[in-house]
């Protein structure tokens, strides 16, 4: 009952929102946008005046204060280890976003009821070109790595349950409000030995235990639309290449999600060029394998960053996933927990 209830108020929550922001009134942000944001000079009076921008409206319009814009003026036709925002940002409810992040988990049914999972994940801009045809588009070629551990916080010595190593080559292309992402990857997972050594003799959840090799090549095409400066849509699907053949995943896969950021309810400090506001986010994934229901995570918190430079945000929120675990072998069993977290990253 308090799991049907929780759900129910988060969609109830959900669609109250989206329907606030998507009528509200929002234009491309331009040029003398940004002027209104950035002032010549910093006192009382315009410290905190303005709406501030969303993280798509930073990505999409600050890009003549970086150095792609820099090249761009000089007349090349691309730039060698951009230095700016991604033209494809992570989805702030991806359990598998390439990010840094910490948090709590509770009651996770697939694990163990207290679960502290961290993440780091970065990525390396290797090329950006400038006006690409038909549409006068970017387009940006990236080395992606990432690592999502699970650890057993109230156990003795906190022991390592799970760890799923990401590797990939990401190819984005923008324009306007699109932006579009191409991705072939490689994610291997590696069950802590702490947790082998203690249930090679016992069984786990019911179930003898025994250690199998998700190891996976996948490949994925997403396509992400900004329907306002406030919400943001997002889908692709993907289909595994090759997977080790002691533990199968379903061939094909999809995933969708919305985003919210209620920049009304924001602020905007220009003297620090610092943003914050709350958001909103929810990601659903389908594969075969999924015997139940689609996997769903939904996010709720606020965030702050800046509007120079990479532009990277720090956030802090409440998530609550229901579905199946993403954590390598794990993840043919259904879960549902609900967790505080914090992160870094776009």
């Amino acid at each position: 009952m308090l799991k049907t209830n929780f759900f129910s108020v988060l969609h109830k929550i959900a669609f109250g929102l989206f329907s606030i922001s998507f009528f509200s009134n929002s234009s491309a942000f331009s040029q003398e946008a940004y002027d209104e944001y950035h002032t010549p000079e910093c006192t009382s009076d315009n410290k905190n005046r303005t709406i501030p921008p969303s993280p798509d409206m930073v990505s999409r319009d600050y890009e003549w204060f970086d150095d792609c814009h820099h090249a761009h003026t000089c007349g090349a036709e691309g730039v060698w280890l951009p230095e700016g925002p991604p033209l494809f940002r992570p989805f702030v409810a991806d359990p598998r976003a390439v990010t840094y992040s910490i948090g709590w988990r509770f009651d996770d049914q697939a694990l163990v009821k207290n679960v502290i999972d961290v993440s780091y994940g970065d990525s390396l801009p290797i090329y950006q070109w400038f006006n690409v045809w038909p549409f006068n588009a970017k387009m940006r070629i990236e080395l992606e790595g990432a690592l999502w551990a699970v650890f057993s916080p109230c156990q003795e010595s906190s022991p390592l349950i799970n760890a799923d190593y990401y590797c990939g080559i990401p190819i984005t292309f923008s324009f306007d409000r699109w932006a579009f992402r191409c991705r072939f990857f490689h994610i291997s997972s590696h069950v802590g030995d702490e947790f082998l050594i203690n249930h090679w003799h016992k069984s786990f959840k019911g179930e003898r235990f025994c250690r199998f090799n998700p190891s996976a090549e996948y490949l994925d095409f997403y396509v992400s639309y900004d329907l306002t400066d406030d919400i943001r849509a997002y889908g692709g699907v993907g289909v595994i290449v090759h997977q080790d053949e002691s533990f199968k995943f379903g061939r094909f896969y999809a995933e969708t999600g919305m985003e919210l950021h209620l920049r009304e309810l924001g602020y905007y400090d220009d003297c620090n060029s610092l943003y914050g506001m709350p958001f909103y986010g929810m990601d659903f994934r389908y594969r075969r394998d999924f015997k139940h229901h689609i996997d769903s995570t939904y996010v709720l918190g606020y965030e702050w960053g800046k509007t120079y430079g990479l532009c990277r945000v720090v956030r802090v929120y409440m998530e609550y996933h229901d579905g199946y675990s993403a954590e390598g072998q794990f993840c043919h069993q259904a879960t549902n927990y609900f967790s505080i977290r914090a992160s870094y990253g776009f």
